[in-house]
């Protein structure tokens, strides 16, 4: 079953386009390789034999939400439209799953997104895995933890406002996030610890959704300038995902404008990722993970 499950994965990864999701494939799995490297814990150690796993594996929460036979349901778990159910800066929003649902309804939370209580589950998850000593299932588990955590670092994935469509800057989201990072930001700095503490992984969710909400507005600012090198002829390019605009002067303002929002973004990625996984590591009691 695993083979065939493994065959299909990397089927729909000849399939699907790096850019569909939050940050792309290829900063997806950058900033979990970065997240390895600032453990500095038997963990680490583990996880740094294990490094390509868990940075190749990024991107399989990705595969799995086009895989809809395989995994229905699992598209809301990979952001969360805060506005849609409070005003900034949702402190009021339910931590816990069942008041949520009471509060909103279940139509709605899936509607609207689920990535803090994603993070909640798989979390949990890991916490299972090291305490029952089932590594390889951990590696797997980490990798997909980190892609949640992840997403809700990139400003698209807490607003309703997902793709500019609201506000006349339809296609910014790939353009951003995608096209913006392959071609300027893949060589960014390393980020740097400390590690923070996760005391909940719902609260610390919250926590980095009310960081990442504001960036929506001076990208949205700075798409709004870079359209205009485009002749309004042509400017259905834009919400094509299917062409690139790496290399275009419309790429470049994006990135001269907000290139340092987007490196924050992804250093704090990473830092969130480690210190979600040596929470997890701890609560389970810091197991000795195996010699390899």
């Amino acid at each position: 079953m695993r083979l065939v499950l493994t065959a299909r994965l990397l089927l729909l990864l000849l399939l699907v386009h790096q850019w569909c999701f939050g940050w792309g494939f290829g900063a997806h799995r950058l900033v979990n390789r970065q997240a390895v490297e600032l453990l500095d814990s038997p963990l680490g150690e583990y996880f740094s034999r294990h490094i390509n796993y868990l940075s190749e594996h990024a991107v399989d929460p990705d595969l799995w939400r086009r895989d809809k036979e395989t995994y229905p349901g699992e598209a809301p778990g990979h952001f969360i439209d805060a506005d849609l159910f409070e005003a900034y800066p949702f402190r009021s929003i339910p931590r816990k799953w069942e008041e949520a649902v009471r509060k909103y309804g279940e139509n709605n939370l899936k509607g609207w997104g689920t990535a803090p209580w994603r993070i909640e589950k798989f979390y949990k998850k890991l916490v299972s895995n090291f305490r029952d000593g089932d590594w390889t299932e951990a590696r797997q588990t980490a990798a997909a933890l980190a892609h949640y955590v992840s997403d809700i670092h990139v400003p698209f994935h807490t607003v309703e406002n997902y793709n500019g469509q609201l506000t006349g800057n339809k296609g910014v989201h790939k353009r951003w996030e995608a096209d913006m990072v392959e071609q300027y930001l893949l060589d960014a700095a390393r980020p740097e610890g400390p590690l923070e503490r996760v005391a909940d992984p719902v609260e610390k969710a919250f926590v980095i959704v009310e960081e990442s909400f504001p960036g929506l507005e001076p990208i949205l600012k700075a798409e709004t300038r870079a359209r205009q090198t485009i002749p309004p002829e042509s400017r259905d390019i834009i919400a094509d995902w299917d062409k690139s605009m790496q290399g275009t002067e419309y790429i470049r303002i994006l990135y001269k404008e907000t290139g340092d929002l987007a490196i924050a973004r992804m250093k704090a990625s990473s830092v969130r990722i480690a210190s979600y996984w040596q929470a997890a590591w701890v609560e389970a009691g810091r197991p000795s993970p195996p010699s390899r």
